[in-house]
């Protein structure tokens, strides 16, 4: 396991020691041009993401195609469920439809919108051609982390996406269960594709956690991607 991981799961250990202690006061600013958190000062916070003042304006300005949705914060026996701010996304100015539209937090939102940007520039290097529909299991889910019991995942809060396929405007199909390649280069274009896109998602700071195959085997069919407090740079061997 290396070095950076360790870094995001250890700060996600002692996490989970103070959990539902955190408040909003505990949120750190995102590094330039992305959301990911860039501060270490609050990485033993748990719990939602803070409400933004200027939420459907920031989304309306990024051109990103929503419905309004409620969601609620619940306490669950020892876990803080919820969001007091979600969306329903439904597709950015990237022209990238999602499959099932997905409930997420508004940074999410915000966040996946620069994602489908970085998305359609590696389909046009790769393929030469656009994505049109990224197929995606699932936003918000109350529970722990399936491999780490105990530790509270940023599903619980719809601040979190797993996506699964991307199809091209000729109807190809991408698939990190079928595509992903675990080589030091992808040999073709389908593996280069999602190395780079999983990759510069973390690199270029748009996500806080960026989960792949080369993580564990529990990400073998999907990218998981999140905005919790703590870093973790699961898209390297």
């Amino acid at each position: 396991m290396q070095k950076l991981r360790w870094v995001g799961l250890v700060s996600a250990v002692l996490a989970t020691l103070v959990a539902g202690e955190g408040d909003a006061k505990g949120d750190g600013p995102a590094k330039p041009a992305g959301f990911a958190n860039a501060d270490p000062a609050d990485d033993m916070i748990v719990g939602p993401p803070v409400p933004r003042d200027d939420c459907e304006a920031a989304l309306k300005a990024e051109g990103i195609r929503f419905s309004t949705a409620r969601l609620g914060v619940q306490k669950r026996k020892t876990m803080t469920c919820g969001s007091e701010q979600v969306i329903v996304y439904h597709r950015s100015a990237a022209g990238i439809a999602y499959d099932p539209p997905a409930m997420l937090t508004c940074n999410m939102a915000l966040a996946l919108s620069r994602l489908d940007a970085v998305v359609q520039e590696e389909a046009k290097r790769a393929f030469g051609k656009r994505i049109v529909r990224i197929h995606q299991l699932g936003t918000f889910a109350c529970r722990e982390m399936k491999a780490y019991p105990g530790w509270v995942s940023e599903h619980s809060y719809a601040n979190a996406i797993d996506l699964e396929t991307f199809t091209l405007e000729d109807g190809k199909v991408i698939s990190v269960l079928r595509h992903f390649d675990k080589a030091d280069a992808p040999a073709k274009a389908e593996g280069r594709f999602l190395r780079q896109i999983s990759q510069r998602a973390y690199d270029e700071n748009l996500f806080s956690n960026v989960l792949t195959p080369f993580f564990d085997a529990l990400h073998r069919n999907h990218f998981h991607i999140d905005l919790g407090r703590y870093r973790t740079d699961g898209t390297r061997g």
